[in-house]
């Protein structure tokens, strides 16, 4: 026999799970834009370990690279630091 309590659990665990996989692609698309940047491939998924998981894929180099330059300004470090 199925526990009630428990199967609630579980899809009140798989929902919340989904919305943050949701919020969070949507929440990094748009920071991406932001920049000018663009990943196609990337996803809010399936939850790994009931927690939300974001796929993230592949991208072009220049994006990749616009992307890496991003995160550096971000961080404060230099071109010459970075390399």
């Amino acid at each position: 026999m199925i526990n009630t309590e428990a199967a609630k659990k579980y899809w009140k665990q798989r929902h919340a799970a989904l919305d943050a996989s949701d919020a969070a692609a949507a929440h990094l698309r748009a920071a991406l834009a932001r920049h000018g940047l663009v990943i196609p491939s990337l996803c809010s998924s399936e939850p790994v370990n009931h927690r939300g998981f974001v796929e993230l894929g592949g991208c072009g180099a220049d994006v990749a690279a616009r992307l890496a330059q991003v995160l550096d300004a971000a961080a404060g470090v230099t071109s010459e630091e970075a390399r």
